[in-house]
């Protein structure tokens, strides 16, 4: 039976960044384990090393935290209003700010 993974850092981490970790031990995984995976293949909207740098833009350029941010590249919104959905009533953030998520949003996905 798979040994379970050890914790080393707790963190926010995104579909794409799961599924690396994921597929690097993927003959050690346990079924649940192996499920996951299986999740981060069908649903990742891009590569590990773009989804960091998303996240990393989208927190020194878009005024959001870590955990929002990841929830956003999670699902790569196509417009103002579904970006908007992920703010809900917690914040109140600019148009402007709320433009330039979009638009780091779709530097990575023509890319991607």
């Amino acid at each position: 039976m798979a040994e379970f993974m050890s914790v080393v850092e707790k963190k926010e981490i995104t579909i794409a960044e799961a599924k690396t970790l994921l597929e690097t031990k993927a003959e050690e995984l346990d079924p649940l384990q192996r499920r996951v995976l299986d999740y981060t293949i069908k649903f990742a909207k891009t590569n590990a090393e773009d989804s960091n740098k998303i996240v990393t833009e989208l927190i020194d350029k878009g005024q959001i935290d870590r955990a929002l941010a990841v929830q956003i590249v999670n699902c790569m919104p196509n417009s103002i209003s579904e970006i908007r959905t992920f703010l809900g009533r917690q914040r109140i953030i600019s148009e402007e700010a709320v433009e330039s998520i979009l638009r780091i949003i779709e530097k990575y996905r023509t890319t991607s």
